[in-house]
């Protein structure tokens, strides 16, 4: 693993962090999601299924007794509290699960897409030596509309998605990449496509 070269991109709710990520899948690059990862630990019979069953009740099951993640969401991003015990029982697991990705991939060349990955830094460094941090990022205002036209969501529950979360916007200088996704979609991917070229990747 220490041959590779490992580019994390990371990015608040609604930032464009995702249609990023599809576009360099689209360049021919390989990019584990974390969030992928995550669907992969909550299935039944899994250790972390069970914990999360202790911790926050059956009310968290759908009707086929799967981890139902939206009812999860919405116990969770309503209590700092639960969000932290929530992110201590499933990050350890889904770090170490990227690192063996990780070691089972060719590429030398390897993107990690990560929502949180400031908080997650000390667990990720403790694991993976990531090379470059790309972050996006989006005006405050732009990503609640965004949440309310993508989820149907009102405007006081994308605020609430917004504020469970730490401000990259803040944090940009911690990051060796910015890319700002305030307008089109058609603008964000040339971006992306000239931060590749000027990489040399």
């Amino acid at each position: 693993m220490q041959n590779k070269k490992i580019i994390a991109v990371c990015g608040n709710i609604a930032s464009g962090k995702s249609t990023v990520c599809k576009r360099i899948r689209e360049k021919g690059f390989v990019v584990i999601d974390l969030d992928e990862i995550t669907h992969q630990i909550y299935e039944q019979g899994t250790d972390l299924y069970y914990k999360l069953i202790d911790e926050f009740g059956e009310g968290i099951l759908d009707e086929n007794s799967n981890i139902d993640r939206k009812k999860l969401s919405n116990i969770v991003f309503n209590s700092k509290t639960l969000l932290k015990k929530l992110e201590e029982l499933t990050h350890t697991d889904i770090i170490l699960r990227v690192v063996k990705r990780i070691k089972n991939e060719k590429s030398d060349l390897i993107f990690l897409e990560i929502s949180m990955y400031l908080e997650s830094k000390k667990l990720i460094d403790k694991y993976i030596d990531v090379d470059e941090d790309w972050v996006v990022v989006a005006d405050r205002n732009i990503r609640i509309q965004r949440i309310m036209d993508r989820n149907n969501f009102d405007y006081d529950t994308a605020v609430t998605r917004i504020n469970s979360q730490l401000d990259y916007e803040k944090k940009i200088s911690e990051f060796d990449e910015v890319i700002v996704n305030n307008t089109t979609e058609a603008d964000l991917l040339q971006k992306v496509d000239k931060l590749i070229d000027r990489k040399k990747l």
